[in-house]
């Protein structure tokens, strides 16, 4: 009897997690990642979208530098599994650069295509991404193929699509 209660006071002061970490974003809310609520900009923001047939797609749009300001937007297949959001660190081939808002060549997109994939490459396979509640938003904790990273955590905030937010230093 006492374990049981032990467990059930544990439990209460555990960090709670969303039973549905992409709730907001099936209620149209966009993830701004690494936010500034007074500038109202996002180090990334991604939005998702929900097929009839259960598949999720991640559109992200990353701030790659600041200066220029190198901006990727990518569509990537993800899953919800044990309450995270886990998804490949491959697949950059669709993916779009813009340098100062202007599309980068073809030259320089090959480039950073390729830079970014040698990176993943040495990550790993999978980021998974557990979300943990943090002052006014959330923490999002990622696991490269089940490995915590604490040096990728980021704070998130989940926004409207009208509340003005954008990815920009």
């Amino acid at each position: 009897m006492i374990s049981l209660a032990l467990a059930f006071a544990l439990a209460a002061v555990a960090p709670q997690q969303p039973a549905d970490p992409l709730g907001p974003a099936r209620e149209g809310r966009l993830q701004c990642h690494s936010p500034d609520a007074a500038r109202k900009t996002c180090g990334a923001i991604a939005t998702y979208s929900f097929a009839a047939d259960g598949t999720i797609s991640n559109q992200a749009e990353v701030m790659l530098n600041p200066s220029p300001l190198i901006v990727m937007r990518d569509q990537t297949p993800v899953v919800v599994r044990d309450g995270a959001v886990c998804g490949p660190l491959t697949g950059l081939e669709g993916a779009v650069f813009t340098i100062d808002g202007q599309p980068a060549d073809p030259q320089t997109a090959e480039m950073l295509r390729g830079q970014l994939s040698a990176a993943f490459a040495q990550l790993g396979t999978e980021v998974c991404t557990r979300y943990t509640p943090q002052g006014e938003g959330w923490l999002a904790e990622a696991f490269i193929d089940g490995r915590p990273r604490p040096d990728l955590n980021q704070p998130v905030m989940w926004v409207s699509p009208t509340d003005g937010y954008s990815v920009r230093p």
